[in-house]
């Protein structure tokens, strides 16, 4: 068990970088583009940005509940992946000192 949380651990903390790309992507694209912070979600990211990526999503509405998906989707990509990244680099550490 112990190890099994610590590799989740290792996965929460080495994923930060990938988070934080998104994030800098983000602004980018809010400084390039007619988006703005808030109006970027991560829906229009992924339909303009990543559209190989539409195919998962319509996967996931397929098997989870729409509105619990319109929300995430609805948020903010910036605001939400930055919070995102500090939150799961911060349990992964509390984590790994937990079970260090």
């Amino acid at each position: 068990m112990k190890t099994g949380l610590r590799v989740f651990a290792y996965v929460l903390i080495w994923t930060t970088p990938l988070q934080l790309l998104l994030v800098i992507w983000g602004g980018f694209i809010v400084l390039t583009t007619d988006y703005g912070v808030l109006s970027l979600t991560h829906k229009a990211f992924f339909v303009d940005y990543v559209p190989v990526f539409m195919v998962v999503v319509d996967w996931l509405y397929g098997w989870m509940w729409g509105a619990y998906l319109d929300f995430i989707f609805g948020l903010p990509l910036i605001f939400a992946q930055a919070f995102k990244a500090l939150a799961s680099t911060f349990l992964g550490l509390w984590i790994l000192r937990k079970t260090g």
